[in-house]
């Protein structure tokens, strides 16, 4: 029997994570409507995969729910105004399914009371959320994985052949140690990760001879001020200079590549720190700093000393204070520490979109 699945998104990674979902969705007869936040900027992604949509700005949901059988949402973490009408408008009348493309986003306290069902990327990334909703049923928090990931499952077997490529296309040598830095887009932590990935630069020529830093820079920190992204590449472009680190731009290049080309990933959180992660690539270093320790608390509500689950499992690394750096960079380049964070990796069984789909379907089954 036919299906109306209504999914709801804001920016770039949940409007990613859902894609995929909708897509098997459709090919199996049933109907997926797209809501687009109009102040994030997943619309982009919905254009490139030319998916129709609506945009919608008013944060107060005015429609029907007669013909929607299932609300899927997704947990941006900025534009999500519209996400918190339609899962009000939907709780309590229609299944309501929140999706997450990183591990954090599920914190909000606004989510707490009108989600019914919640997609986890990974069993440690279930416990985090079920700790926080303990009256949620425990078997509605559903381990899926992040369907916008489904493609590195084909890059795995080719790590290494992708990183000489990558390093070779950069005219990186085997002797330079590559530091790929994710930003974050939140404007509560967006100033000090810059602060902390500059002190990053400063130890790197201390801890290793041949530094090389790769800045990927969120594109949505243009919306919160002109030019932000500009500023920001100039600020570590003259910190990398003045330090004598080899800066080396790689915007063209495939995200999942460029990961797997490092020696290790730096990041507050981002969804391609937790892709990298998934792939089995190289060490994460998370940013911990006091502004990032605070707005987990305060904001997220998750928990000290530890904040995310993949530092809770002991498979990431994290920097709390700039005493830190050398020591994390340090093991980020031990390959036998490297081996001991990667102990529990297991290469995904099965396609995360598939998981997905085949849940919300079961679910208004």
């Amino acid at each position: 029997m036919t299906k109306n699945f209504l999914f709801v998104c804001g920016d770039i990674g949940g409007t990613m994570m859902m894609i995929p979902v909708a897509q098997v969705l459709q090919s199996v007869g049933h109907n997926v409507k797209f809501v687009a936040d109009g102040e994030g900027i997943g619309y982009q992604k919905l254009l490139e995969a030319r998916v129709s949509f609506e945009v919608h700005f008013e944060p107060n949901y005015h429609g029907s729910n007669d013909e929607i059988d299932l609300v899927f949402i997704s947990t941006c973490a900025s534009a999500n105004k519209v996400e918190k009408s339609y899962a009000q408008a939907f709780h309590g009348v229609r299944p309501v399914v929140f999706g997450a493309d990183g591990f954090f986003n599920h914190g909000y306290k606004w989510r707490e009371d009108v989600a019914d069902f919640w997609f986890a990327i990974n069993e440690a990334h279930a416990e985090a959320i079920r700790r926080l909703r303990p009256g949620l049923d425990f078997i509605k928090v559903k381990v899926v994985g992040q369907p916008a990931f489904d493609a590195c499952l084909d890059l795995i077997p080719l790590r290494d052949q992708i990183r000489q490529k990558i390093r070779s296309e950069l005219r990186i040598s085997d002797e330079e140690s590559v530091f790929l830095w994710w930003s974050q887009g939140m404007s509560e932590v967006i100033e000090e990760d810059v602060e902390m990935v500059q002190t990053a630069i400063q130890q790197m020529p201390s801890v290793t001879p041949r530094p090389v830093f790769i800045p990927r820079i969120h594109p949505k920190l243009d919306k919160l001020r002109e030019g932000f992204v500009a500023e920001i590449r100039k600020t570590v472009a003259d910190c990398c200079e003045k330090e004598g680190v080899r800066l080396v731009q790689a915007d063209k290049v495939q995200n999942e590549h460029l990961c797997l080309s490092a020696e290790a990933v730096l990041s507050i959180t981002a969804t391609d720190d937790i892709k990298n992660w998934l792939m089995g690539g190289p060490p994460v270093i998370h940013l911990m700093g006091p502004r990032v320790r605070q707005w987990f608390e305060e904001s997220l509500r998750l928990t000290p000393p530890d904040y995310l689950p993949d530092v809770q499992a002991g498979e990431a690394l994290a920097v709390r204070a700039e005493s830190d750096w050398p020591s994390a960079i340090t093991d980020a380049l031990d390959q036998e520490k490297v081996r001991f964070l990667r102990r529990n990796w297991q290469m995904p069984e099965a396609s995360a979109t598939d998981r997905a789909a085949n849940t919300l379907i079961e679910i208004v089954s």
